[in-house]
C-alpha cells in the first residue's frame, strides 16, 4: 500500500495542479471573486471534471496498475462524485465562513514577503481550495483504492 499511496500522491498532485490551473484560469478570465459563490462553484467543478478524466486514466495504468472495467470505472466515478460533492460543500462552507480571508491574513502575518512576491496569495478565492484538499484527499484515496483494487 505504501507504493500505491506514493503513486497516488504523485498523480494526485498532478491532478490537483491541473484542477487548480483550470479553476484559477477561469476565475481570472471571468473576473470571479470569493463572494460570487455560484460562479466560483462552476469554475471549481469545471476544473474538477478536467482533472477527473486525466486522473482516471493515470490511476488505472500507473497508480494501481490494473485494467479498467465497467465496475471499476463506475466505482471510480462514484468515489469522485462523492469527492466532488465533498469538495464543493467544503469550498462553499469555507467561502461563507471567510476561511480564505483568514488564510490571507495568516499568510501576511507569517510570510509577508511571500504575499508581496506572489500577489495572488492575497486573494481569498485563490487560497480557498487548500483547506479543502487537506480534508478531501485522504478520504478520496481510501475510496479510489477500494474501488480500483477490489
Amino acid at each position: 500500500m505504501g507504493g500505491e499511496f506514493c503513486r497516488f500522491f504523485v498523480v494526485g498532485v498532478g491532478a490537483t495542479l491541473l484542477h487548480l490551473l483550470v479553476y484559477w484560469l477561469l476565475n481570472a478570465l471571468f473576473g470571479i471573486e470569493a463572494d460570487q459563490w455560484m460562479a466560483l462553484t462552476l469554475s471549481y467543478a469545471t476544473g474538477y471534471a478536467v482533472s477527473f478524466i486525466a486522473n482516471y486514466v493515470i490511476s488505472l495504468k500507473w497508480t494501481f496498475r490494473t485494467q479498467g472495467s465497467v465496475g471499476k470505472g463506475g466505482g471510480f466515478a462514484f468515489s469522485h462524485l462523492v469527492n466532488a460533492g465533498l469538495h464543493l460543500l467544503l469550498l462553499n462552507l469555507f467561502a461563507r465562513l471567510g476561511v480564505g480571508g483568514v488564510l490571507v491574513a495568516l499568510l501576511r502575518w507569517i510570510c509577508p514577503w511571500l504575499v508581496e512576491w506572489l500577489p495572488m496569495l492575497s486573494q481569498p478565492d485563490f487560497l480557498l481550495p487548500f483547506p479543502v484538499y487537506v480534508i478531501a484527499v485522504p478520504i478520496n484515496f481510501l475510496m479510489v483504492r477500494y474501488f480500483l483494487k477490489k
